[in-house]
């Protein structure tokens, strides 16, 4: 063999590199979680029983970690999405991935069965306070939680407070006249009680003007503790008063008198407490570092507060966090509009999709009251409609890019997925199927066809009509070159949207690629140019979330092929 045939070998060897150490990079490419949704809101289980919630993730492949958490461990214990029931009553579950979040509700019933006996019993709360008139709700806790027997609910002075109903393991207690008392549950000879209180001794009113919680923030450590008011006016008003938490497995509340509740941190993260007063709320705050010597965030400004943009336009906002050494300066994007029509990316990249009027809102981590504003308009007038099939990007060459790919009629569908030089999608695409498997076929030398797809072996050519035809590998590095590469979301399918030096965009769905079966579909976008390889190898282009690359492709293979047109 000539030390020309050497040579070569070796090119070929070095220009298939690249392919491989993409594919590396796909296995591990991070995929954010954009929307976890419980099927249901309510599940009902028995005692001892395990369950499989069932919750839908979007994308399917996100690469993001589901966290599961339950606010009452006792009551059911949730790993890895089973949840366990232990004993009777309703526990709340949360789960999330990344910057998603999603939450439902489990009512655990007592199971049939023989007599089990009473260990223990508590009554929760422990304190409460109802107003003349007013009425509550206390909870008999059995440990076992199957425990059989009934419980006797009894007011130790019926003339300051009355049990006016039973349920199961529940009592309903109205308030008669001013006074404290106790409501004790007795089973199996084990009695607990709730001391309550029946406010209008003092000859409070009944109607509250307003209700607020001081402090109205709170930033804790873990374990930490801190003590929060409620604010009346009238400061004596009679009124019913409880306290709960968004989100208890973050910062759980409990009330220590009628105007007073302790928050704890349990884990790290932000959630709200609100107080219920009669018919008013107020809520405070609360944001749990892992750290008791943190540095308070003071305030985010956004660059700009008042935006115009054409559809398919970008802009890149910039947040500043103050003071510069605060312990947590992480920033929460949410865009008022839905992500069809204005796509805000974590890093806060804005992708104009269709036409509409929207705020952009960036919310401190540390603190989720310290926020900041922009009014966004998105018009139809500039840009490119997604629609639009031919699109000129304002590229050096005045190429012209469709609009979708072969197979597709609008830009968020994949379209079909083609071996290099056939026409038509098949069910697989392997060696032993494709069309051109001779040497002699699109190469160097008599007989064969040359270095780029002719007409009748051109996708784009043969799909779409005369004029389009697949773009050459130079014009994807033109495209690579001169366009902002984004990797987004449209109408539920990830891509990457490419913007032109002129504002124009086009959408390129990842598609990814089809051998004996699917790879990489959702995650990577993998496009044919008409430049041939060798004799087993084309040229393609491919990216994945922020990269691009340019690589030599095994020719039987499909993918996706996008028409351009001079």
């Amino acid at each position: 063999m000539t030390k020309k045939f050497f040579t070569a070998l070796a090119a070929i060897a070095m220009l298939a590199v690249p392919a491989c150490d993409e594919i590396e990079k796909a296995l591990n490419e991070e995929i954010p979680c954009t929307s976890i949704i419980f099927d249901e809101p309510t599940f009902m289980m028995t005692v001892g029983e395990t369950k499989t919630l069932p919750v839908t993730v979007e994308p399917a492949n996100t690469t993001d970690k589901l966290e599961w958490f339950s606010n009452d461990e006792e009551t059911v214990s949730i790993t890895d999405g089973v949840a366990t029931a232990k004993k009777e009553g309703i526990a709340s579950i949360s789960v999330k991935a990344g910057n998603q979040q999603a939450g439902c509700r489990i009512v655990v019933q007592k199971a049939q069965g023989g007599t089990v006996a009473v260990e223990s019993i508590s009554v929760d709360p422990p304190v409460t306070n109802i107003s003349i008139g007013g009425d509550g709700t206390l909870t008999a806790i059995v440990t076992p939680s199957n425990a059989t027997g009934t419980i006797e609910w009894k007011s130790d002075n019926p003339q300051v407070v009355t049990v006016v109903g039973i349920s199961d393991r529940q009592a309903r207690i109205n308030g008669v006249t001013p006074g404290t008392t106790k409501v004790m549950a007795i089973i199996d000879g084990k009695m607990a009680f709730s001391e309550v209180t029946v406010g209008g001794g003092g000859g409070g009113s009944t109607t509250l003007n307003s209700a607020a919680v001081d402090p109205s923030f709170v930033a804790l450590g873990l374990n930490q503790e801190q003590v929060v008011s409620l604010v009346m006016d009238p400061a004596d008003a009679e009124v019913t008063i409880y306290w709960e938490s968004q989100a208890s497995y973050i910062a759980k509340v409990q009330m220590i008198s009628k105007t007073q509740a302790k928050i704890t941190g349990v884990a790290v993260g932000q959630t709200v407490v609100t107080v219920h007063a009669g018919d008013l709320t107020a809520n405070c705050q609360v944001s749990v570092s892992d750290s008791d010597n943190s540095v308070p965030v003071e305030s985010v400004t956004l660059d700009k507060h008042e935006l115009t943009l054409g559809v398919n336009q970008q802009y890149q906002f910039t947040a500043t966090v103050l003071p510069e050494n605060a312990s947590n300066k992480e920033v929460v994007w949410i865009s008022s509009a839905n992500s069809s029509k204005l796509y805000i990316s974590s890093t806060g990249q804005l992708s104009a999709l269709q036409p509409c009027e929207a705020t952009i809102t960036v919310r401190c981590k540390a603190n989720p009251m310290i926020y900041d504003t922009c009014q966004v308009t998105v018009t139809g007038g500039s840009g490119t409609d997604p629609g639009d099939e031919v699109v000129d990007l304002g590229l050096p060459s005045g190429l012209k890019w469709r609009g979708w790919n072969v197979g597709a009629s609008k830009p968020e569908e994949y379209g079909d997925l083609l071996a290099w030089g056939e026409t038509s999608p098949k069910a697989s695409y392997t060696w032993s199927n494709y069309k051109y498997k001779s040497s002699d076929i699109y190469g160097d030398g008599v007989g064969k066809k040359g270095k780029t797809l002719i007409a009748e072996d051109d996708a784009a050519t043969v799909n779409v009509g005369s004029g389009w035809r697949t773009p050459k590998i130079s014009e994807w590095k033109e495209l690579e070159s001169n366009c902002t590469w984004t990797w987004t979301t449209r109408g539920g399918v990830n891509g990457a949207l490419v913007t032109g030096p002129n504002g124009k965009s086009i959408f390129l769905p990842a598609a990814g690629y089809c051998g004996s079966g699917m790879s990489y579909r959702g995650s990577m976008g993998s496009y044919w140019s008409s430049s041939y390889g060798n004799d087993e190898w084309a040229q393609a282009f491919e990216f994945r979330n922020g990269d691009t690359t340019l690589a030599l492709i095994d020719r039987a293979i499909g993918r996706s092929v996008r028409p351009v047109k001079d």
